[in-house]
């Protein structure tokens, strides 16, 4: 039963970061480089890992978020305004 959680939370983790990277545009940018939001959730994935928490519903969020981010065309952390 823990897979069916994490697919619903894949799933909404990838609905939410579509919905908000489309109404939005905010941006983090440093010194060249790019933080996407897909980079924030691959960061928040490692830290829970270190720390060992193993929620499955926040897992499945993070890894949508971080799968809608990959699936855009331009992904790349270097910031090509700067």
């Amino acid at each position: 039963m823990e897979f069916a959680i994490y697919s619903i939370g894949l799933l909404v983790g990838y609905v939410i970061a579509r919905f908000v990277t489309e109404q939005t545009k905010i941006h983090i940018r440093v010194k060249g480089l790019w933080l996407h939001h897909w980079i924030l959730a691959s960061l928040l994935m490692t830290a829970l890992f270190l720390f060992e928490i193993f929620n499955t519903e926040v897992w499945g969020l993070l890894t949508g978020v971080a799968l809608e981010g990959l699936s855009r065309k331009n992904w790349s952390i270097r910031d090509r305004k700067q």
